[in-house]
C-alpha cells in the first residue's frame, strides 16, 4: 500500500511538471464556456416562449439583450445605520436575557425558600425582558413596566445575602436530615424483615444503598473526605426493584413508605446542589450591575431610536417587496409601470398588506437605466424612502469571462432549432456547441 501511495505521489509530481497545471486550468476554461452557453441557451428558451420562435441570425443577439438584463439594488447608507441602531438594542436585551435565562436554568438546584425569593424578582424581569424582544424584533410596540425597580432589587437581595450563613443552614439541615433518615430507615427495615430470606437480602441491601447515599452526601457538603461505597446513585432503582416484590393490595402501606422514603432522600441530597447554586449565585452577582445599565440603556433610550428605524427599515422592505409587484406587470405589459403603485394594484392582497408599513401611496420614477420607488415611512418624521434600482446586462460579461471567441449563432429553421459554437478560453480553444435541449435529448 504505502508503495502504491509513493508511485501515485511520482506520476502526479510529473503529471504537474509536464503540465499538470494547464490539464486543470484547461477543464475549468471548457467548463465555463459550458456554463456561459447554457445561460444563452436558456435565453433563446425565454425569446421562443415570449415570441413564438427563435431570433433570426443577423439581430439575434441585440434581441437576447432584454433576457441578461439583472436588478441592482444595494442598501443606501441609511439603511445600514438603523440596521445597526436595531441590532444595538437587541443586542442589549439579548444579554441580559442571556444572563437570566443561566439562572432560569439553575434555580432548580437552589433550596425551595431561595426559589421563592428569587422568583419574586424573576418573574416579572422575565416577562418584561420577553416582551422587549418581541418589540425590537417585531417592530411592535408592547405594553410592559420599567423593570429596573426589579433588577436593582434583585441585586440587593443577592448582595445582602450571607452566603457562608447560607451554607452553614443547609448543612445543619442535613445534619438533622441524615439522623431522622437513618432512624426511619432502620424502622423500615424492621418493617419488611420476615421469613423469606432472600427478601431479606433484598431489603438489607436497599437499607445498605440508602445509608451509603445519605452519609456520602453529608461529607461532600461537610468537605470531608467520602468512602468508597458501591451503588450510591441508585437508591430509586433498588427501591423500585424491592417495591415490585411487593404485594399491592397486602404491602400497600409498605409501598407509600418506600415511596416517601425515596423523595425524601432524593430532596436531601439535593443538599449538594443548593451549596453550588450559592456558589453561583456569587458570581451572578457581579454581572447584575451591567444588566440594570443595559436594560436602563433600552428602556429609556434605544427603545424609542429602535422602534423609529424599525418603522423606517419596515418601509424599506415594502419597497423592496414591490418589485415583485413591478416585475409582474413589466411581464404582462412589456413596460414599466409609472405613478402612483397603490392605485394601480389597489385590488391586489399583497400590496394592501404592503401598504400597512407605510405612511403614503409608493410611487415609480422611471430613470434612463432603472427606476426608483418612493414612499414614506411611518416613523414619526415619516422619513422618505427611496428605493433605486438599476439595470445592469450581464451578456457582455458572460462572453468576455466565458469564450475566447464567439458566440457563432445560426438557425435553419428559426420555428424550430438553433446551432450555437464558441472557442473556450483553454490552450486548445476547444470548440463547444449547443443546440435547443430537446433536440439533445432525441440525438440520444
Amino acid at each position: 500500500m504505502r508503495k502504491f501511495v509513493i508511485f501515485f505521489v511520482l506520476c502526479s509530481l510529473i503529471l504537474i511538471s509536464c503540465g499538470g497545471d494547464d490539464i486543470f486550468a484547461g477543464k475549468a476554461y471548457r467548463l465555463r464556456a459550458e456554463q456561459g452557453l447554457k445561460e444563452i441557451r436558456n435565453a433563446l428558451v425565454a425569446y421562443r416562449i415570449s415570441s413564438g420562435q427563435y431570433p433570426d441570425e443577423k439581430h439575434w443577439q441585440e434581441e437576447l439583450l432584454p433576457y441578461f438584463r439583472k436588478e441592482r439594488s444595494p442598501d443606501p447608507q441609511w439603511v445600514t445605520k438603523r440596521k445597526m441602531r436595531v441590532m444595538s438594542a437587541k443586542n442589549n436585551i439579548s444579554q441580559v436575557k442571556g444572563i437570566l435565562r443561566e439562572l432560569k436554568r439553575k434555580i432548580y438546584y437552589a433550596d425551595t425558600t431561595l426559589q421563592a425569593n428569587i422568583m419574586e424578582f424573576l418573574g416579572p424581569i422575565d416577562s418584561a425582558l420577553t416582551l422587549a424582544e418581541y418589540e425590537v424584533t417585531e417592530a411592535r410596540r408592547y405594553d410592559y413596566r420599567d423593570i429596573n425597580p426589579e433588577l436593582k432589587g434583585f441585586y440587593e437581595f443577592t448582595s445582602n445575602l450571607n452566603l457562608p450563613l447560607e451554607k452553614r443552614k443547609i448543612v445543619e439541615r442535613m445534619e438533622n436530615q441524615y439522623t431522622q433518615l437513618n432512624d426511619e430507615i432502620n424502622e423500615l427495615e424492621i418493617k419488611m424483615t420476615g421469613e423469606d430470606t432472600t427478601f431479606n437480602k433484598a431489603v438489607e441491601n436497599v437499607a445498605k444503598v440508602m445509608k451509603d447515599l445519605i452519609k456520602k452526601s453529608l461529607l461532600e457538603v461537610q468537605g470531608k473526605s467520602v468512602p468508597s461505597a458501591e451503588s450510591l446513585t441508585v437508591h430509586s432503582d433498588v427501591i423500585e426493584n424491592l417495591t415490585l416484590r411487593l404485594n399491592p393490595k397486602k404491602d400497600s402501606l409498605l409501598m407509600k413508605d418506600l415511596k416517601k422514603l425515596d423523595e425524601r432522600i432524593t430532596n436531601y441530597t439535593r443538599g449538594k446542589d443548593n451549596i453550588e447554586f450559592l456558589g453561583y449565585l456569587n458570581e451572578l452577582k457581579k454581572k447584575l450591575p451591567a444588566s440594570i445599565n443595559l436594560f436602563n440603556n433600552y428602556y429609556n433610550k434605544d427603545r424609542e431610536i429602535a422602534m423609529e428605524a424599525n418603522k423606517v427599515l419596515n418601509g424599506y422592505a415594502a419597497l423592496v417587496n414591490l418589485r415583485s409587484l413591478v416585475h409582474f406587470f413589466v411581464g404582462q405589459n412589456d413596460s414599466l409601470p409609472k405613478g402612483n403603485l397603490f392605485v394601480i394594484f389597489k385590488d391586489d392582497e399583497d400590496m394592501k398588506e404592503l401598504r400597512k408599513d407605510l405612511s403614503s401611496d409608493p410611487y415609480l420614477c422611471a430613470e434612463d437605466n432603472g427606476y426608483r420607488l418612493e414612499a414614506k415611512a411611518l416613523d414619526n418624521a415619516q422619513t422618505p424612502l427611496v428605493l433605486k434600482v438599476a439595470f445592469i446586462n450581464t451578456y457582455e460579461d458572460i462572453v468576455r469571462e466565458s469564450f475566447s471567441s464567439g458566440p457563432f449563432y445560426s438557425t435553419n429553421d428559426s420555428n424550430t432549432t438553433f446551432f450555437v459554437m464558441v472557442n473556450a478560453k483553454d490552450k486548445e480553444h476547444t470548440i463547444i456547441t449547443i443546440i435547443p435541449k430537446f433536440k439533445e435529448e432525441e440525438r440520444r
